[in-house]
């Protein structure tokens, strides 16, 4: 075939057909339809209390809108181009109006997405005071209907824990394994959100010590001597977190999932808390 009747062919196909907008019969509507796991890199805000602290992140994309049962498809390009489009930063705060724009392209009546990226905050060493970067997973996450929507995230936390059955029966030394309390929150609309420092902040006291990035002699031992200082079990951390959570107010729903690394084990060990009318599953 020669070029010109490549080129006639694909002329013949290309920008006029839409099968996407073509009707379906069968009946069904579909709840999510979208794309997963779209890396792009975008200006986040909203971690720390300074709303004006922005940095660009490689974000990691799922941008999902409805499909009424009448239609056959959605545009999937709408949505890379409306990550192309968005103009300033993302934030919790910022995310309704995301969604709004994901619905008003695709004329769908609800949208859900999610943003996973790597947050790096400055930490000092307990004695010394040397400070190294730490990164902390994180998720902005939200989902948008004509009735209103929500807004929130999930941070992956690590801590230190040490077993409290370990340093009752050894006569020294106690068995201790890294931790992670993944927390997620979520917020109505009209509701202030708590940044996700703050939570940070509190959540990392709730194993036997916190985990940090560089630690000198000294500062080894304070974590070493803190930890045995504060045996905890997974279920012992679980409750502490929620506790913590508790005392700020503008927390109404959450869920935690603490789990476990165990060192003198070959599995796991996990525990769950959700509280308000939170059922939302941990993300992976």
């Amino acid at each position: 075939m020669s070029e010109a009747s490549i080129n006639s062919v694909s002329s013949g196909i290309g920008t006029e057909a839409d099968p996407q907008s073509n009707e379906d019969t069968r009946g069904i509507p579909l709840q999510q339809v979208g794309i997963s796991r779209v890396r792009y890199p975008i200006l986040i805000s909203g971690w720390e209390k300074d709303t004006k602290k922005q940095r660009e992140v490689d974000g990691l994309f799922d941008l999902t809108v409805s499909l009424a049962a009448a239609k056959r498809g959605i545009h999937m390009s709408r949505l890379i181009e409306s990550l192309h489009q968005w103009e300033g930063s993302l934030a919790p705060t910022t995310l309704q109006n995301f969604l709004t724009n994901l619905r008003e392209q695709q004329g769908a009546e609800s949208a859900e997405m999610s943003c996973q990226f790597t947050w790096f905050i400055e930490r000092p060493a307990p004695e010394t005071g040397k400070p190294a970067w730490q990164g902390i997973e994180t998720t902005w996450h939200a989902n948008q209907d004509s009735k209103g929507g929500q807004s929130g995230y999930t941070l992956a936390i690590p801590v230190t824990t040490l077993c409290p059955c370990s340093q009752a029966i050894s006569d020294y030394g106690a068995h201790s394994q890294r931790g992670w309390i993944k927390v997620r929150l979520d917020w109505d609309n009209d509701s202030e959100i708590v940044e996700p420092a703050r939570v940070f902040e509190a959540l990392q006291h709730a194993g036997s010590s916190p985990i940090y990035p560089l630690l000198k002699r000294p500062d080894e031992r304070h974590v070493t001597m803190k930890a045995f200082e504060q045996p905890a079990f997974v279920e012992d951390t679980a409750r502490q977190a929620a506790t913590l959570l508790r005392e700020e107010l503008r927390v109404t729903r959450f869920r935690i999932d603490v789990r476990n690394e165990e060192s003198i084990h070959t599995h796991d060990a996990i525990a769950v808390i959700t509280s308000g009318d939170s059922s939302a599953p941990s993300s992976p």
